[in-house]
C-alpha cells in the first residue's frame, strides 16, 4: 500500500494500480480503478477519487465513484456524489450531493431481450394503490 503522509501535499492527478492510503492533502483527481482508496482522519482531497473501494474517514470535495464499494466513516465528510455498488454511511459522517447505489453494472450488461416489454402504445403496467370508502 503506499501513502501520501500527513504534512505532504500533492496537485496534480494520482493513477496506479496499488492501494492508496492518503493522510496528507491531494488536490486533483485519483485514479485507481483497480484498488482501495482510503482517506484517513487527517486526509483531504479536493478531487474526484474512482477505485474499487473508497474509505472516507477525512474531507472530500469532489465525487467518489467505486465499483464495489464507499464507506463514510463517522469522522468522513464529502461534498459531493456517491456512486458504488454498496454504501456505507456511518452515524455521525457529513454528505451532501448525490447518491446512486446498487446493480449499477449489472443493469448496464443486462441485454434489452432479457427486458419485460411493454407492447407498443400499450400503458405501463403501474401497481394500483388500495381503494377505501367511507360510509
Amino acid at each position: 500500500m503506499s501513502s501520501i503522509s500527513e504534512g505532504l501535499k500533492i496537485k496534480g492527478e494520482v493513477q496506479g494500480t496499488e492501494d492508496l492510503r492518503v493522510d496528507g492533502e491531494i488536490e486533483g483527481r485519483i485514479n485507481l480503478p483497480g484498488a482501495s482508496v482510503v482517506i484517513g482522519p487527517k486526509g483531504r482531497v479536493t478531487g474526484d477519487v474512482e477505485a474499487r473501494e473508497v474509505v472516507l474517514e477525512g474531507t472530500t470535495r469532489g465525487n467518489l465513484t467505486a465499483r464495489e464499494r464507499v464507506r463514510i466513516a463517522t469522522t468522513g465528510k464529502l461534498e459531493g456524489d456517491v456512486t458504488a455498488e454498496r454504501l456505507v454511511i456511518e452515524e455521525g459522517a457529513h454528505v451532501s450531493g448525490r447518491v446512486d447505489v446498487g446493480a449499477g453494472e449489472a443493469r448496464a450488461a443486462k441485454p434489452a431481450a432479457a427486458r419485460p416489454a411493454t407492447p407498443a402504445g400499450a400503458p405501463a403496467a403501474t401497481p394500483s394503490a388500495p381503494r377505501t370508502t367511507a360510509g
